[in-house]
């Protein structure tokens, strides 16, 4: 059997009791950390499982995904997400694979930015499609990233705007510099209000409302992600003013 089970968002401390038990059951036991920022200790979930934890590199689950597929046939195999297992496209075609070759495959859901993002106050319903700001201007995804946040603008929807990482590199996107991004297109004004958001779910978290040419001076901390609001609801509006 292959499990994924989910971090959520914050430490080790987020897992879920039925992930604990599915654990210590589990003949082996790895952990990702390449998709996401993780504010979680390996050695202590590894204390808390009572079990060794082997790290998974990007290269083990999309270039070598055969060698975990075929562990799975006759072992109980558990691998640890950041977040929700199947917010990752590399993980989903997991799932896809497994199904293809008729091992048992479960899933177990924890939180994610895209629940978490909700304690703005902003309805979730009112999301248009999510973007990843890139490290670099890549082509056709780059100028897909910008019709995506017009197309949004233009119906009145919210833009969750996730940064981008390269973990295996040590390369992350700051604020600073997703907002200089959408600056330089044209995506936003420096006068527009949009949202920032830094190290949800955790004792550092951060929730802060303002110009974007003032957001850009502000050091937050990582894992972040922005916000561009649609039109507002009254209800929206009057929650976003106690975060500026």
């Amino acid at each position: 059997m292959l499990i994924l089970a989910g971090l959520g968002i914050s430490d080790e401390k987020g897992i879920t009791l039925e992930e604990l038990e599915e654990a210590k059951k589990a003949d082996l036991i790895f952990i990702e950390l390449y998709t996401s920022i993780w504010l979680g200790s390996l050695e202590n979930l590894s204390n808390l499982v009572g079990k060794e934890i082997k790290l998974l590199k990007r290269k083990d689950l999309e270039d070598n995904l055969e060698y975990l597929l075929e562990l799975a046939k006759n072992k109980n195999v558990l691998i640890f997400v950041p977040g929700d297992p199947l917010i990752a496209t590399t993980h989903s075609s997991l799932m896809l694979e497994s199904k293809k070759r008729g091992i048992e495959f479960k899933i177990y859901h924890n939180s994610s930015i895209f629940s978490a993002i909700c304690e703005t106050g902003l309805h979730i319903y009112k999301f248009g499609p999510t973007i990843t700001i890139p490290l670099k201007n890549r082509g056709e995804n780059f100028l897909s990233i910008l019709q995506k946040i017009r197309e949004n603008k233009r119906r009145g929807l919210h833009t969750l705007c996730l940064l981008d990482i390269d973990l295996e590199k040590n390369e992350k996107l700051s604020v600073k510099e997703a907002i200089d991004f959408l600056l330089e297109n044209k995506a936003i004004s420096e006068d527009e209000e949009i949202l920032v958001v830094s190290c949800l779910g955790s004792k550092k978290q951060r929730i802060v409302y303002n110009k974007a040419k003032n957001l850009k001076e502000i050091d937050f901390e990582l894992p972040a992600a922005l916000v561009l609001p649609g039109e507002l609801h009254f209800s929206e509006r009057e929650i976003l003013s106690f975060f500026k």
